[in-house]
């Protein structure tokens, strides 16, 4: 018990901790266009782009190396793993998780689909899968862009909300509400990559093994899975549809019954699982991140206290120049020479605080300056544009 306990608590802080990391480069995206769009962050891109990387040796729109680099991370887990990077990473997958567990508190029960209906609906997502890679190959666009609750959670208080993105939106909505009766129903039904990575999992050096010998049939191993599979009645786990969460093997009670094995047949524990996932994805994005083929952000060319300022005129301190102001806010030199007296080119290089201008009210001049022209100040440095 006491290891299951530390099982989960290790998983669940991954997942949280990549959901909120991406959820930070979401926003920031929204905030700053130094930050890639959250597309770039998504390995299903990679899929979408890949016909224009094999044959025009490009990427579309919005996407980047790291959407290659996360898809080629998730293939190699899958293939030690299985579909561990849906379990142990994904955090659309830890979102709706979070929305069962509240669920469950207030139901205090799941609610699932009639079998037969259940076996039908599974391989939608795989007929997703074919349907928007084939069309974002044909058209060259990200086509499902709009209709992704992913997409959509990452544009929640943006204007497009309501409009470019509604169907992904009301996907959205629908999904975290049919997570609280059921677990995982976007994973299970409508997930593209998770269609994908059922297909490498097949052949996953790890399964989860069952022991009739001491199973006592108590049924936790089934209540706890959150892809609702019969892991009681099994043998071995093959099915493409297991998240290699390890949540079944938790929870079994009886010592040996359930367990994980590698295909040499050596046990390894669930939590193995889970820092293996997370080793595999670390060092691929440390590898990357050091040869600079993971982008976490793009370079402005500006200094550090000039690229503070592309999240808005409040950021403006002591330490800032004239110069800072004039590239980041497109302000006039003029404005300088006729509001503080600035005579020489020398001076747009000292310090606010070296000429003895105050930071906050040249903030409150900047607010002034745009609003009169209509404009954002707090999007200076394009985050208001139109790739979002």
């Amino acid at each position: 018990m006491k290891n299951s306990i530390v099982n989960r608590s290790v998983r669940w802080s991954f997942l949280a901790a990549v959901l909120i990391l991406v959820t930070f480069m979401g926003r920031m995206h929204q905030i700053i266009k130094l930050y890639p769009p959250i597309d770039a962050f998504c390995p299903f891109g990679a899929l979408e782009s890949a016909w224009a990387f094999i044959r025009y040796q490009g990427f579309l729109k919005r996407i980047k190396w790291s959407s290659f680099i996360l898809m080629f991370s998730a293939i190699g887990t899958a293939l030690i793993f299985r579909r561990s990077f849906c379990g142990q990473i994904c955090p659309l997958g830890f979102l709706q998780d979070i929305f069962s567990w509240m669920g469950r508190k207030i139901f205090r029960r799941r609610f699932e689909l009639p079998l037969r209906v259940d076996r039908i609906l599974r391989y939608v997502k795989y007929l997703i899968l074919f349907a928007f890679t084939a069309l974002a190959w044909k058209t060259l666009s990200l086509v499902i862009r709009p209709f992704d609750p992913w997409v959509a959670y990452h544009h929640i208080g943006s204007d497009e909300l309501f409009t470019e993105y509604l169907v992904g939106t009301l996907i959205l909505g629908l999904m975290l509400a049919g997570a609280l009766f059921s677990d995982r129903p976007f994973c299970r039904y409508l997930c593209p990559m998770g269609g994908f990575l059922a297909i490498p999992s097949k052949i996953g050096l790890t399964r989860i093994k069952r022991h009739e010998d001491a199973c006592t049939s108590c049924g936790f191993c089934d209540e706890s899975c959150p892809m609702a599979l019969s892991v009681s009645t099994i043998e071995e786990m093959r099915s493409a549809e297991c998240i290699s969460c390890g949540e079944c093997v938790n929870a079994c009670p009886e010592e040996g019954a359930l367990e994980y094995s590698l295909v040499s047949r050596k046990r390894i524990s669930p939590l193995a699982v889970t820092l293996g996932t997370v080793l595999i994805l670390v060092l691929v994005l440390g590898g990357t991140t050091l040869n600079r083929s993971f982008v976490w952000k793009a370079e402005s060319g500006l200094p550090k206290t000039a690229e503070r300022l592309l999240r808005g005129p409040g950021r403006i301190g002591g330490d800032n120049t004239p110069l800072d102001i004039v590239q980041v806010f497109k302000i006039h030199p003029a404005y300088f020479v006729q509001t503080y007296g600035l005579e020489t080119e020398e001076q747009f290089y000292r310090t606010l605080e070296e000429l003895e201008i105050n930071p906050e009210q040249l903030s409150s001049e900047i607010e002034r300056l745009y609003s009169e022209a209509g404009l954002d100040a707090s999007k200076p440095g394009g985050g208001g544009c139109s790739d979002h």
